[in-house]
C-alpha cells in the first residue's frame, strides 16, 4: 500500500553512531558530537526549519553547550543553519577556502537552484573562525581534527575526525542511498574526468575510521565506498574514450547512455543521475581556458519531453483559436499521450503569450508532468517553465485564480515537502480563496492552505481546511484523504 502523501511528516531522525557522536539524516546529514565540555556541530541542514528539527534534536541527548559549529563545505545545503546554532552561543568554524566560496560561488549556486524551484531564504551566515590546512579543536577531552581532504564535489572539501571515536565526517567527498551528484550544474568542480576526488576519497579511507559519516545518504560502510570509486572510474574511463575521438556532447549522450550497465541504471535517483555524470565529466574534459560561464548546465538537453506537431496541427487545420489547442491537449491527455499534450501546449503558448488560460494550464501540466522525474534537479527544467507561464499570467491579471492555485500549491507542497516555510504559498492560496470561485477551485485553495498548516504544525486549523474543502467539494480526494486519523 503506498504511503498517504497527505500525511504529516517527520523531517529528520536522530541516530546514534558511537557513545559521543550522532547523525541527524535529513535531506542533507549533519552530525554531532559530545564532548565533555561541549558539543560540535558538523554542517547545519539544508534550511531554518530543519535546523531548528536538528537542533530539537540535539538536545533531546544533551544539553551541554553549543560551542562550535563546522561547515564542511561552502554549499547551502550544509550552511543554512548556522545562525540558528549562532543564536545558541557557537562560533561558526570552517576553511578559509570555505569561507571564500560561501561569498564567491555559493550566489551562482543559489541563482541555479532558485530557478528550480528552491527557496533558500537569507545567505546563509558566514564564518567567524577559518583555517588553512588543518585545525584542531577540543570540546572537553575530545579533539576534533578539522583538514583539508581534497577536491571531490566542492574544491573546498573539508573532513572532521574524532579520533577518540572512530568517526570521520566526509562532508559531500562521499555520498551513499542514492546516485551522487558528482558536482553543481553551474560550477566546475566535482568530478572532471581526472582522479583527483578518487584520491580524496583514499586519502579518506587510509585513516581507517570505523564509521564514515557521508554528507548525504546512510552510514559509508567499506561496499559503499567501493563503489562510488567504481562508479566514478566508470564515468571518468567511458567518457574519456568518446571524447578521444572527438564525438560531441550529443553524440558522447546518445552512445553511452542506451548501453549503461544495470549496477547504475538500478540505482536510485534522487538529486545526481547518470546523465548529470556523463555531462560533468564532459564539461571537464573539454571545458576551454577562460570560458566566461562555468559549469555545464548551458550545454544540458532539457528534461521536458518534445516532439514535432508540425503535422498534427496542420491535421486539424481550421482549429486555430486558443479554446482549439486546449481542446487538443485534452484530447491527447485523454489518450495518455503526455508529450503530445506539452507539444501542444508549448506551441499554444508561443502563438497566444498572452492567453491566461493557455499559460495556466501549461503551467499545470508541466507541474503534472515533472513527477515522471525522479531526481529533484531535473524536475527544476518543469518548475521553472511553469513558474515563468504563472509570472506572465499574474504580473497582467493578479486576480486570476487558476495561476494564484497552482503556484500557492507548488509552493507550499514544495515546502511540505522539504521542511521549509509554506507562507509564500500560502498567501497566494488565501488570495485565491478569497476570490470564492467556489467548487473545485474552492476545494483546492483551502486544501493547500490546510497543507501549509500542517507544515506549520498546526493541526487543529489544518483539518478545518480540509473540512471547509469538503464542503465547497465533498468528493475532493486529497481532501479525505489528508483527513484520516494518524
Amino acid at each position: 500500500m503506498s504511503p498517504n502523501p497527505f500525511a504529516p511528516r517527520k523531517y529528520g531522525e536522530l541516530h546514534k553512531v558511537t557513545g559521543r557522536v550522532y547523525i541527524f539524516r535529513n535531506i542533507t546529514n549533519s552530525s554531532f558530537v559530545i564532548g565533555g565540555r561541549s558539543v560540535a556541530v558538523i554542517d547545519t541542514q539544508v534550511n531554518f526549519p530543519a535546523a531548528q528539527e536538528f537542533l530539537k534534536a540535539l538536545r533531546s541527548v544533551t544539553d551541554k553547550p553549543i560551542e562550535y559549529v563546522i561547515n564542511t563545505h561552502y554549499h547551502w545545503d550544509h550552511t543554512n543553519g548556522n545562525q540558528l546554532f549562532k543564536d545558541q552561543g557557537a562560533a561558526v568554524i570552517s576553511s578559509k577556502l570555505t569561507k571564500e566560496f560561501m561569498g564567491i560561488r555559493a550566489p551562482r549556486q543559489k541563482e541555479f537552484l532558485a530557478g528550480r524551484g528552491f527557496e533558500l531564504g537569507p545567505d546563509p551566515l558566514l564564518p567567524e573562525l577559518t583555517f588553512q590546512g588543518e585545525h584542531t579543536i577540543d570540546i572537553g577531552n575530545m579533539p576534533l581534527r578539522l583538514f583539508f581532504a581534497g577536491c571531490a564535489e566542492t574544491d573546498d572539501a573539508t573532513a572532521v575526525h574524532v579520533i577518540k571515536e572512530g568517526v570521520l565526517m566526509s562532508g559531500d567527498t562521499v555520498m551513499t542511498g542514492s546516485f551522487p551528484i558528482f558536482g553543481q550544474p553551474v560550477w566546475d568542480e566535482g568530478l572532471q574526468g581526472d582522479n583527483q576526488w578518487i584520491d580524496t576519497i583514499s586519502k579518506l579511507i587510509s585513516l581507517k575510521p570505523k564509521h564514515i559519516i557521508p554528507g548525504h545518504g546512510p552510514l559509508a560502510h567499506d561496499s559503499e565506498i567501493a563503489f562510488l570509486i567504481r562508479l566514478e572510474k566508470y564515468f571518468i574511463k567511458e567518457v574519456r574514450k568518446l571524447v578521444e575521438k572527438d564525438y560531441s556532447l550529443d553524440r558522447v549522450l546518445k552512445e553511452l547512455e542506451p548501453r549503461l550497465p544495470d549496477w547504475i541504471t538500478g540505482l536510485p535517483i534522487v538529486w545526481g543521475t547518470p546523465r548529470y555524470a556523463i555531462l560533468r565529466v564532459f564539461r571537464g574534459l573539454t571545458k576551454k581556458r577562460n570560458d566566461p560561464e562555468p559549469g555545464w548546465q548551458k550545454f544540458k538537453p532539457s528534461a521536458i519531453p518534445q516532439k514535432d506537431v508540425s503535422a498534427y496541427l496542420k491535421s486539424k487545420a481550421g482549429k486555430e483559436m486558443p479554446q482549439d489547442f486546449l481542446a487538443m491537449a485534452h484530447e491527447a491527455a485523454e489518450g495518455g499521450d503526455t508529450v503530445l499534450k506539452l507539444s501542444i501546449l508549448k506551441k499554444a503558448s508561443e502563438v497566444f503569450p498572452q492567453s491566461a488560460d493557455i499559460l495556466t494550464v501549461y503551467a499545470d501540466a508541466l507541474i503534472d508532468a515533472s513527477r515522471m522525474e525522479a531526481s529533484v534537479l531535473e524536475k527544476g527544467d518543469f518548475f521553472q517553465g511553469a513558474r515563468e507561464c504563472w509570472h506572465k499570467v499574474l504580473s497582467a491579471h493578479p486576480d486570476h485564480v487558476g495561476a494564484l492555485l497552482g503556484k500557492g500549491r507548488y509552493l507550499t507542497m514544495m515546502a511540505y515537502r522539504s521542511g521549509d516555510d509554506p507562507k509564500e504559498g500560502m498567501k497566494l492560496l488565501e488570495k485565491a480563496a478569497g476570490l470564492k470561485p467556489g467548487g473545485r477551485p474552492q476545494a483546492e485553495a483551502e486544501f493547500y492552505l490546510g497543507m501549509g498548516y500542517r507544515r506549520l504544525g498546526n493541526e487543529a486549523i489544518a483539518k478545518g481546511q480540509f473540512g471547509k474543502a469538503l464542503k465547497a467539494d465533498p468528493g475532493f480526494k486529497p481532501a479525505l484523504l489528508a483527513g484520516q486519523s494518524y
